[in-house]
């Protein structure tokens, strides 16, 4: 599953919660920003083979996007939880391509929001 193919046509990831509250930008912004930080752990657990910490961090990663209105994120991250809880990472570097591809989306969707 690559980014390519989850990404909506215009490569713009729009917040559901923004879509429903623009006052809350500065907040979903924090969360996005800070994608870049929790794609490196991720990386970083993986070249320590850290299951339990892949495990966990793909989990709190699925719940957070789904708390912020990102739930191509949060389904992407679901899926890495399920292989990780299995042992398995074959295709960690397909998702972590996804993963990036989502956070540059969701980074152009706040520089251009929806207007209501």
């Amino acid at each position: 599953m690559g980014a390519a193919e989850n990404l909506p046509d215009s490569k713009r990831l729009i917040s559901q919660l923004l879509t429903e509250d623009p006052g809350l930008r500065d907040i979903v912004g924090e969360f996005v920003a800070g994608l870049g930080a929790r794609i490196a752990e991720l990386r970083q657990a993986r070249e320590r083979m850290d299951w339990e910490l892949l495990t966990t961090l793909a989990h709190r990663l699925k719940g957070a996007a789904g708390s912020y209105g990102y739930p191509e994120i949060g389904n992407l991250c679901a899926e890495m939880e399920r292989q990780f809880r299995a042992h398995q990472a074959d295709e960690f570097a397909e998702q972590i391509a996804s993963l990036a591809g989502f956070a540059d989306a969701a980074r152009a969707g706040l520089d251009d929001p929806p207007t209501r």
